[in-house]
């Protein structure tokens, strides 16, 4: 089945940037096999940042959803209502280069076929993973927030691993470098903490979501990959040579449950996350 993509511009939109989203739109979408594709996906097209945010504001009312500000990415994809939904905003990516928008689309798309259901978004606690947070100091939150943070980086890992493979990886690359280019925020945040060890581990789940896709590019043997991840060391050098080691042991582990199930990757990675020491 070939997936039905719905193009949703905004009122006035140039014609030429319109073009340009259905020709990257299209790159992806013939390289997909149509047997896993869903049937239908949408992909909004926002004016500015703030009806985009007025858009997320309604929907998580309307639905009970909890989650960060997704305005501040050049990106977005949900399926709140159960089916996939990418968002871009014009206003977000004036500037950027061609190529990480390029990147970012494929990447969205690539979510939106792979990860197009709330299967995907919700979240199952055996008893045994509680009670492991739980001896480490994790109340419930806690550990929603962890594995949120973890969710993000085995998607992003899923999609761009598949990128590279269908030859897409050099936007992905582009992508990698632009999220690397400013490691600011996360650094001020790791300066807080740092200092408790469950908010330390909580940090280094976030921090998976590039270094994690880098060690499968590694791993599939993709050109420049190396060099990608000496990038990723310099760009997170305000973390010791023990806290990088310790994020590459967990990319590692995680890596080994590959061929598993989401829900089951997602624990895997909550246990190491959790008995892994940086």
């Amino acid at each position: 089945m070939t997936a039905q993509i719905e193009i949703v511009p905004y009122d006035g939109m140039n014609k030429g940037f319109l073009s340009q989203i259905q020709t990257w739109v299209k790159n992806v979408l013939e390289k997909a096999d149509p047997s896993s594709t869903p049937p239908y996906l949408r992909l909004t097209i926002w004016k500015n940042i703030k009806a985009l945010q007025e858009f997320y504001d309604q929907e998580k009312e309307d639905l009970g959803i909890v989650t960060g500000e997704e305005s501040d990415f050049l990106a977005t994809h949900e399926a709140w209502r159960d089916y996939p939904r990418i968002h871009i905003c014009h206003e977000r990516v004036k500037g950027v280069q061609d190529a990480v928008i390029e990147g970012v689309l494929h990447h969205e798309i690539g979510h939106a076929l792979f990860h197009g259901s709330m299967e995907f978004y919700t979240f199952k606690f055996t008893g045994r993973l509680k009670e492991a947070a739980r001896f480490n100091g994790f109340d419930l939150h806690l550990l929603q927030k962890c594995v949120y943070f973890l969710s993000i980086a085995i998607k992003d890992w899923e999609v761009i691993q598949w990128l590279t493979k269908i030859g897409l990886g050099p936007c992905q690359k582009s992508l990698l470098e632009y999220m690397m280019k400013d490691t600011e925020e996360e650094q001020e945040a790791w300066g807080v903490a740092k200092h408790s060890p469950v908010m330390k581990k909580i940090a280094m789940a976030a921090f998976l979501k590039i270094i994690l896709p880098i060690e499968a590019m590694i791993l599939i043997r993709s050109e420049d990959a190396l060099k990608l991840k000496n990038q990723w060391k310099e760009a997170y050098s305000w973390l010791s040579v023990m806290e990088q080691d310790g994020l590459l042991r967990l990319s590692q582990r995680i890596m080994e449950f590959g061929e598993s199930r989401f829900q089951e990757k997602l624990e895997n990675a909550a246990y190491g996350l959790i008995e892994e020491s940086f």
